[in-house]
């Protein structure tokens, strides 16, 4: 499962998730190990989650503010 050019979009608890950030997992966007399977170089991204809410995680890895998206997706061709 290769980079989207749209966010995920959802609801995450407060914590610590692991977040994907090669693009292989197929629990997106949360890590499944994929990125060592694949041998891909990339690790996941561990954020901190104040608060339960609706989040848009970015899934081009492009943004800015990654793991969140900032719409940077809309620019690439």
């Amino acid at each position: 499962m290769p980079y989207e050019n749209s966010p995920w979009k959802g609801e995450l608890e407060a914590g610590r998730p692991a977040l994907c950030a090669c693009g292989e997992s197929e629990n997106k966007p949360f890590c499944d190990g994929s990125h060592a399977r694949k041998k891909t170089g990339k690790q996941p991204v561990l954020v901190e989650l104040t608060e339960t809410k609706r989040y848009a995680i970015c899934q081009c890895s492009k943004s800015g503010g990654f793991p969140f998206c900032d719409g940077t997706h809309k620019t690439l061709g």
